[in-house]
């Protein structure tokens, strides 16, 4: 019975709850037999209202309540309403149609099973109210009228809003995932980087891996752009195959592609450079036609930052710089960014940031020449 947005459901209850308050004090006093009884009874229905709508109120402001208050709330509520017919004596078309409040709050705000139980509750309490107050015939024509409206309302509703659920799933999945590797988008990226960084504990580091393929346009060129994809889709195969379960690997365009290390310390990324040089390197890149294959290589740039100094901002275009410097010093190889001007701010002033780290030392290792690099 817990909704999916305590927040909405908060506020679609308000909501409800006023326009009943409304609803009663309109007609309240046209269905008393006095002016005295008129009064007494509009003052205690709008207090009860009233009282209610503050409830709500209070509960919007608490999404952390229990599962219990959402669960004795919403029938309390079709029992009030219930209770509210029988002192007044009134089975009118009117008086029932607030039972149509209850299922509304179910159809909108709960699960298919909630909306299913606050639908059965209204047609429980129509039964009840006609039943008591009208003769046996009248009351059953009026349920079976009454629960038939009640139902297909659920019915239209549910569907409705599980259809909407499913195209907004879709379209997060579609803003959340690169179609053709399969990896996050920046999005995401962003997103991730900003729990990492902003959650992260005194002294936790986090590494940013910025890399793109050494002479893909010329793939594109030579092969074709179904060439081109085929081999993004094996690098995201590549990367995939050498991460954690907290790392992400993200497309941020093109054939550049970022991955996020939270918890890893500068040795450790300095170590996954390395190994993706080499499985990029030494990996057979299928064509379409599935009988040529190519070789290619990666450039790498690296940056890290220690929680609490530095941003995503700042460590991304510290990565960034790296990947130039790579790229400028031959390719098939990392740079790193030097950590006390990432703290510093220098990094996202475009200022020279980079310190050529294993470029001399770490350069690729003698073997066939790669026939996509630059």
């Amino acid at each position: 019975m817990r909704p999916r947005d305590v927040t909405v459901a908060s506020r679609t209850m308000t909501g409800l709850t006023g326009a009943a308050c409304f609803a009663t004090v309109l007609v309240m006093p046209l269905n008393s037999t006095g002016a005295l009884d008129s009064v007494r009874t509009t003052v205690a229905t709008t207090a009860l209202m009233l009282l209610g709508i503050a409830g709500c109120l209070l509960l919007s402001r608490r999404p952390d309540a229990g599962s219990v208050v959402w669960t004795v709330l919403p029938p309390a509520a079709i029992a009030i309403l219930v209770a509210g017919n029988l002192v007044a004596r009134d089975a009118g078309t009117g008086a029932q149609l607030l039972l149509v409040f209850p299922v509304l709050y179910g159809s909108s705000c709960l699960p298919r099973h909630g909306a299913a139980v606050m639908t059965a509750g209204s047609v429980v309490g129509v039964f009840v109210t006609a039943v008591s107050l009208l003769p046996l015939r009248v009351a059953l024509t009026d349920v079976g009228v009454i629960s038939v409206a009640l139902v297909t309302t659920t019915v239209l509703l549910v569907r409705a809003n599980e259809r909407h659920a499913l195209l907004v799933g879709r379209l997060e999945e579609q803003a959340s995932v690169d179609p053709l590797t399969g990896l996050v988008t920046r999005r995401v990226l962003a997103d991730a980087a900003a729990d990492a960084l902003e959650g992260a504990g005194p002294g936790v580091e986090t590494s940013l891996l910025l890399l793109d393929l050494d002479g893909f346009k010329r793939v594109n060129d030579s092969q074709g752009h179904p060439a081109g994809d085929a081999v993004l889709v094996a690098l995201a195969q590549v990367l995939r195959a050498r991460c954690r379960p907290d790392d992400v690997v993200c497309r941020i365009g093109g054939d550049e592609i970022a991955l996020l290390l939270p918890g890893c310390s500068p040795e450790v990324a300095t170590q996954r450079c390395e190994q993706i040089l080499a499985d990029v390197r030494d990996h057979a890149f299928v064509l379409p036609d599935g009988r040529d294959s190519l070789r290619t290589t990666v450039s790498i740039g690296l940056a890290h930052v220690t929680a609490p100094s530095g941003g995503f901002r700042d460590l991304y275009a510290a990565a960034d710089h790296a990947l130039y410097e790579a790229k400028r010093c031959g390719r098939d190889r990392y740079s790193a960014a030097v950590p006390e001007a990432l703290s510093s701010g220098a990094a996202a002033s475009g200022q020279p940031t980079v310190a050529a780290v294993g470029v001399e030392t770490t350069g690729p290792v003698p073997g066939p020449a790669p026939s996509s690099a630059a």
